[in-house]
C-alpha cells in the first residue's frame, strides 16, 4: 500500500496523482469520512474494512487520474482486485454528496459575475446502450454539457447522453435555469438557443471588421470553458475510451467537476 503521508511531503507529485494538493485532499477526507462511517453504522452486517477512508479515497482519485485496471489498483492499495470496485462504489456517491454539482438549477452568489458559459464535450466509449455514433468524432461517444462562470467554476453538469445528440438539443433538453439577469454565452453550435453566440460567417461573404472584433472579444471570454474541459480531461477516466457502465458516467463526471472546483477555489 502506498504511504499517503510520505507522498504528501511531495506536494507536486501528490497533485499529479490525485488532482488535489495534500491540504485540499485532507479537507476532502474530513468531509467524506463521517458520511462513510455513518453509512457503516446503518448496515446490519459490517464486514471488516481493510482500507481506511483516506486510503479508499486516495485510490479512487488515483483511478480517476490514471484510469488503469483494477488489478493494478489492487496492487497499489494492497487488496484483492475483486474488492477494488466495492470500495470505489462506497466512496463515489459520498463524494458527490460533498460537491453537489447540479444538473439544472444553478445558484449564483454575490461574488460571481452573473454570466454562464456553456459548452458540450464528447468522450469515446464502447458500443453500449446510452452511447451513439458521432459523425464529428467518427466513433461511438457519450456527451455532457457544462456551464462555467467567467472565473472558471463549474456550476452545472448535464446527464450523460449519447454522442450523436446535437449540442442545441442537449441544451434544450437540460433546461438549465438560474436568475433571469444571468447572461449566457456559447459557441455557434448553440445557434437557436437563448445563448449569446459569435457572428456566423455568411455564405460567400466575409464578416465586417466590427463583427470580427466582436468575435475576437467574445471568444477570448468564452475560452474559459475550453480551459475547464481541458482540465477535466487531465483525469484519464474522462479522456480515454470509457469502459465502465455508461450509467455511472454522470456521477463520475460530476465528481471530477467537483474536484476541479475544489482545486481552483
Amino acid at each position: 500500500m502506498v504511504n499517503i503521508k510520505k507522498l504528501a511531503t511531495k506536494p507536486k507529485v501528490f497533485q499529479r496523482l490525485t488532482g488535489l494538493t495534500p491540504q485540499k485532499y485532507n479537507w476532502l477526507v474530513s468531509q467524506v469520512e463521517p458520511k462513510f462511517l455513518e453509512r457503516d453504522k446503518k448496515q446490519k452486517t459490517r464486514p471488516q474494512r481493510k482500507l481506511t477512508v483516506e486510503q479508499a479515497l486516495f485510490g479512487l482519485l488515483l483511478y480517476y487520474r490514471t484510469y488503469t485496471n483494477h488489478v493494478f489498483m489492487g496492487l497499489v492499495l494492497g487488496i484483492d482486485d475483486s474488492n477494488v470496485g466495492r470500495y470505489f462504489g462506497k466512496v463515489e456517491p459520498l463524494l458527490a454528496g460533498v460537491f453537489k454539482i447540479p444538473e439544472r438549477k444553478v445558484d449564483m452568489n454575490e461574488e460571481e459575475i452573473l454570466e454562464l458559459i456553456f459548452d458540450a464535450t464528447e468522450q469515446p466509449s464502447q458500443k453500449r446502450p446510452g452511447s451513439g455514433y458521432s459523425g464529428k468524432k467518427k466513433q461511438q461517444t457519450i456527451k455532457n454539457q457544462i456551464a462555467v462562470t467567467p472565473q472558471g467554476k463549474l456550476k452545472s453538469v448535464s446527464k450523460t447522453v449519447a454522442g450523436n445528440m446535437h449540442d442545441k438539443k442537449l441544451y434544450d433538453t437540460t433546461e438549465v435555469y438560474t436568475l433571469e439577469k444571468v447572461k449566457r454565452k456559447a459557441d455557434l453550435a448553440y445557434l437557436g438557443t437563448t445563448c449569446q453566440i459569435p457572428y456566423k460567417k455568411p455564405k460567400k461573404r466575409t464578416l465586417t471588421a466590427r463583427q470580427k472584433a466582436y468575435n475576437q472579444k467574445f471568444n477570448s471570454e468564452r475560452i474559459i470553458v475550453e480551459h475547464a474541459i481541458a482540465h477535466l480531461k487531465k483525469f484519464q477516466i474522462l479522456a480515454q475510451r470509457f469502459r465502465n457502465p455508461i450509467k455511472k458516467h454522470s456521477l463520475i463526471f460530476k465528481n471530477i467537476a467537483g474536484l476541479r472546483n475544489l482545486q481552483v477555489a
